[in-house]
């Protein structure tokens, strides 16, 4: 894969993945469905506790099979953002097909193994990359949390069976914890000693998010994104004039190689060059331009006297008879003949 330099990095159609975490019954499912043209992939059976006037398409859950098949119908092009409702649900049904997979997944209680456990990691890393780097979906991971008191701090972990738990921030650009807050919904975007959260392109801090009923538009995630992308637009205008700067050094340089056509052209090309205002990559790439002109010319560098030469294509001089014709001939000599052969290494422009 080609290294991509950052004035080349595109991020118009860039995918964002959100962790939304708290309580039960704070709103998470709400806000998750307020993302852009969302599909809900109900693994809690909890549709039905969503306000009627916010609920969108659903797949109700009865496998993780049938989850799979689901999201090969070509129906799910229609959908910007696929929602798991929840994350800890997700990992209860593949645990399940863990087992059914592979009986060595499971333990004879019916619990994972420690074998079971890494497949179903390594399941949740494939199926995270598949929603977001082959369906290109925005993702929305709801959490329910459960509290654990160290001290007289009270921390909100997510609820989620074995070590996937340590893996779900990973892939995700932003997270928040949703909590009520004097009868007003907010979401923290920055973390805490009492929950987990991350921020990025723009979004940190406590956001409100807005009562609803049935004539409002949930679409507070929808504007977050909107958000985000607004900021990495912005962050990217810094690269434009250096493009622009780029394109006319180019032109220069280009100009430049193709005015090469003696050995005087090509010894001056070093104070020539230093001329050009460079920007970016202009002066590395130039200076390849220059190495195939001088190569296609045919000239040569001398070391000693730091400057271009045109090889001699005149033939060697018939080598001398010897005085007596019964002395044994010269032995051939170690020392390369730099003057009727090409040195193997390549010569260094000096630049």
């Amino acid at each position: 894969m080609p290294i991509i330099r950052p004035e080349n990095m595109d991020f118009s159609n860039k995918k964002f993945s959100v962790l939304i975490s708290g309580s039960p019954g704070v709103g998470k499912t709400t806000f998750a469905l307020s993302a852009p043209n969302p599909l809900l992939i109900d693994f809690d059976d909890g549709i039905s506790r969503v306000q009627a006037a916010h609920r969108t398409p659903t797949i109700v859950c009865g496998a993780y099979e049938e989850v799979l098949e689901d999201l090969k119908s070509p129906d799910i092009h229609d959908f910007d953002t696929i929602v798991i409702d929840t994350g800890g649900s997700l990992i209860t049904f593949m645990s399940a097909w863990a087992i059914r997979k592979s009986p060595s997944n499971g333990q004879k209680n019916g619990a994972l193994s420690q074998r079971g456990y890494g497949a179903v990691k390594k399941e949740f890393q494939r199926f995270t990359a598949m929603l977001k780097h082959e369906l290109r979906k925005n993702i929305v991971y709801v959490f329910h949390t459960t509290e654990e008191k160290v001290g007289d701090i009270v921390n909100h972990r997510l609820l989620c069976e074995g070590s996937a738990r340590n893996i779900v921030w990973q892939p995700c650009d932003i997270g928040c914890f949703v909590y009520m807050s004097d009868n007003q919904r907010m979401a923290g975007f920055s973390p805490t000693e009492t929950y987990s959260a991350k921020g990025t392109h723009g979004i940190s801090g406590i956001i409100n998010l807005p009562a609803l009923d049935d004539n409002t538009i949930n679409d507070k995630l929808t504007q977050i994104f909107r958000q985000m992308k607004n900021t990495i637009n912005e962050e990217s205008k810094i690269f434009e004039e250096q493009k622009k700067a780029y394109g006319w050094a180019m032109a220069a340089g280009n100009a430049l190689v193709a005015s090469i056509t003696t050995i005087e052209d090509a010894n001056n090309f070093k104070e020539a060059l230093q001329n050009i205002d460079h920007a970016l990559t202009s002066e590395k790439e130039i200076t390849a331009l220059m190495r195939a002109k001088i190569k296609e010319l045919g000239f040569k560098w001398d070391k000693t006297e730091n400057t271009f030469f045109v090889k001699s294509t005149e033939p060697a001089d018939e080598p001398n008879e010897p005085d007596e014709p019964n002395e044994p001939a010269e032995e051939p000599s170690d020392e390369p003949i730099f003057d009727d052969q090409e040195p193997t290494e390549q010569l260094a422009l000096p630049v």
